[in-house]
């Protein structure tokens, strides 16, 4: 049981919903808006697409359109302001544009190839703004059963100073990129380095190199960890792990049997990927079947079946985090629950968000929810004696 649980906002719920007609469409905009804070989208911009598509309209092919052309506008312009030497402009444009074209895919079939366009123009204009970050983020790829892992480091300065780093995993359909909005920018401020690498079942993985995800997510983890073993700016003594979404399942699961992570987070906790997820959320189950690389239904829940922290939990030996929202919609927070009561750990957090910051991730408390994660890393991993 919990050593302590902290009983988090009980304020009346209040969400923007831009697509009232639609309570998917709905939620995923309020995960854009919520990263209006730390540049991931601009509020206007969001409100003026949402506008052309209208409050009454369930037809996905007009999503896709209007946010396809947000993203194409927003890119134009950041090329423009790049033209005439205005970085910091075009570095930001070229960020929100990366967050419009992931938008737009987001209710495309896997097999649409509108995806797969969506996902290389996104993530090309977010390297482009990569390349005008002054070097703070850095693009990294790590070796990985005979192929690379995609991703990036994000420090708070070019010091080279040895920091405590947190590597932070993305959900069922997260891109690394995406997770620069969500982390990228609070633990660099906080003088910590974070790390967001498309691991198996995410990203380039999945969509180019056909690794999906797998149960053991310690392994494809170890191999992250390995590669910063080698760089002279991580304190390899002062390793964090967080998951956001599935990742509640993925950063647990690897840090029970990863000793270099010193200290975990489950942003959405988690028992069963099955019950909790495939079955608790439907219109996310063919995500699930293409990043566990199954044919159909019956083939993903027999790997799913695999995703489950019974016997996982009570090994862990570090501190914990777990966060979870009670209106969660796409993953049941009786997993989160149960999870919580089978830890064995002596330092544990729990926020359960009933009222703001209920939405599935907070996505309505994101900036309270964000700060909360990062003070927490800031505060375990200090604890652990820095190296020399």
């Amino acid at each position: 049981m919990p050593a302590a649980t902290v009983a988090a906002n009980r304020d009346a719920l209040s969400v923007i919903e831009l697509f009232p007609q639609d309570e998917d469409w709905s939620l995923q905009t309020m995960r854009l808006l919520a990263q209006v804070a730390v540049g991931g989208a601009d509020l206007f911009e969001c409100a003026r697409t949402a506008a052309r598509i209208g409050r009454t309209t369930t037809d996905g092919e007009v999503w896709q359109q209007e946010w396809s052309r947000t993203a194409q506008e927003v890119g134009a312009a950041a090329e423009a302001a790049l033209e005439r030497g205005d970085i910091t402009t075009a570095r930001r444009a070229f960020m929100r544009s990366c967050s419009y074209w992931r938008h737009s895919e987001f209710f495309l079939t896997s097999a649409d190839p509108r995806r797969e366009a969506a996902y290389t123009a996104g993530t090309r204009n977010f390297q482009r703004g990569v390349e005008l970050s002054d070097g703070l983020i850095e693009r990294i790829k790590v070796p990985f059963e005979g192929t690379t892992m995609d991703g990036y480091i994000v420090r708070p300065d070019n010091s080279g100073k040895r920091r405590p780093t947190v590597l932070f995993l993305g959900g069922a359909d997260s891109w690394a990129e995406e997770l620069y909005f969500m982390g990228g920018t609070e633990f660099p401020a906080r003088d910590m380095n974070v790390v967001m690498v498309d691991t198996p079942g995410r990203g380039s993985s999945l969509r180019f190199k056909q690794l999906y995800s797998r149960p053991d997510y310690e392994v494809p983890v170890a191999a992250v960890l390995d590669f910063l073993e080698r760089r002279d700016d991580v304190d390899t003594d002062r390793l964090g792990l967080a998951g956001v979404s599935f990742g509640g399942y993925y950063a647990p699961r690897a840090a029970a049997f990863e000793p270099r992570v010193k200290a975990v987070a489950a942003w959405c906790g988690t028992w069963s990927i099955l019950t909790d997820f495939y079955e608790f959320y439907p219109p996310l189950q063919q995500q699930l079947q293409w990043l566990t690389g199954s044919k159909d239904d019956a083939e993903a829940r027999k790997k799913l079946a695999e995703f489950t922290l019974d016997g996982v939990a009570d090994k862990l030996s570090i501190p914990v985090y777990v966060m979870h929202g009670t209106d969660d919609i796409i993953m049941d927070i009786a997993g989160a629950r149960r999870f919580v009561d089978a830890l064995t750990t002596k330092d544990v957090t729990v926020d359960i968000y009933d009222g703001a910051g209920s939405l599935h991730c907070s996505y309505d408390y994101f900036s309270v929810a964000t700060a909360r994660l990062s003070d927490w890393f800031r505060h375990r991993l200090d604890a652990v004696a820095p190296t020399s």
